[in-house]
């Protein structure tokens, strides 16, 4: 498993991005929504680490970032843990739905 920097993570996710009509899974819509949130989240800076269980097609992440406790109650930081995919998937998808 290779090492992904943050620019790559965001040039994936922004390659990742899929219009609505090239949707083929009932969960198409949800795979996109978190892939905007890690993006978002990327995109603040926040932390992330890369799962070991990464593989060809899937890169397993995880991003932790200053949540509701963080401002209101011990200072704890949130953890979410997201799926994107690899250079490789999104090339065998050709544009259309990689979930």
């Amino acid at each position: 498993m290779s090492e992904y920097t943050r620019d790559e993570l965001l040039a994936i996710c922004e390659a990742s991005f899929v219009r609505q009509e090239h949707w083929s899974n009932r969960d198409s819509a949800s795979a996109q929504r978190q892939l905007g949130e890690a993006y978002a989240l990327l995109k603040a800076g926040c932390e992330f680490w890369v799962g070991r269980d990464t593989d060809r097609t899937t890169i397993w992440l995880s991003i932790t970032f200053e949540g509701f406790a963080h401002k209101d109650y011990d200072g704890g930081l949130d953890t979410e843990h997201f799926y994107l995919p690899t250079r490789e998937r999104l090339a065998g998808a050709q544009g259309t739905d990689w979930y």
